[in-house]
């Protein structure tokens, strides 16, 4: 029954003596090393993106305008915007060449502005739920700052991006923090979020 072990030659001792010794340092120093290594900075694809192109999300938004900067392009006019006292501290968006208060319009109905605050200005709140679909997510941990960086790229949307900030830097707290923000699931975070931890 055990005939096909016999063919093989006895391994001398010398060569099975080390093999504990491996095994507990690799024990004792294997989650160290571990650590270590998914610790390194990496070069990030410019694009983000996910197996899953279309999970679409709804983020609740409250918070108040720090600064808006308008710059316009060849094709299109960009918008970028600060907040404060709100988990999202960006967001961009991309509009088609309009005048301005065209565009106004267009970024008091994005915003959800009311309508006494038509022009978008600082101590401007924000308000209302953003629908938008994911391309891909890149979390950005800092663990001198104590907080994580969370870009998210959008698609098949006037918002481009948007990032968030969070006073965790414990991946498997962030995993849960980012899924109840967006209203995903723990595998959908999973599957969707790259992480750089950056000591």
């Amino acid at each position: 029954m055990f005939h096909w072990l016999l063919k093989f030659p006895a391994l001398p001792l010398k060569y099975l003596l080390p093999l504990p010794l491996l095994l507990i340092a690799f024990g004792l120093f294997g989650e160290q090393l571990t650590n270590r290594v998914l610790s390194l900075s990496f070069v990030g694809l410019d694009k983000l993106q996910a197996e899953n192109p279309h999970l679409q999300v709804q983020l609740p938004v409250k918070a108040t305008v720090v600064t808006a900067e308008i710059e316009r392009e060849l094709d299109f006019t960009e918008v970028e915007i600060e907040t404060t006292k709100s988990p999202v501290k960006k967001l961009r968006f991309e509009f088609p060449n309009v005048d301005a208060i065209a565009l106004q319009t267009i970024l008091a109905r994005e915003l959800n502005l009311s309508s006494r605050a038509k022009k978008l200005q600082s101590g401007t709140q924000i308000q209302g739920q953003f629908k938008f679909n994911i391309q891909g997510v890149l979390a950005q941990i800092d663990k001198r700052q104590g907080m994580t960086k969370v870009e998210i790229v959008t698609i098949d949307s006037a918002m481009k991006n948007l990032e968030l900030e969070f006073p965790v830097t414990d991946i498997e707290r962030l995993k849960d923090t980012i899924a109840e923000e967006l209203g995903l699931s723990r595998q959908e975070i999973i599957m969707l979020v790259s992480y750089r931890v950056i000591n």
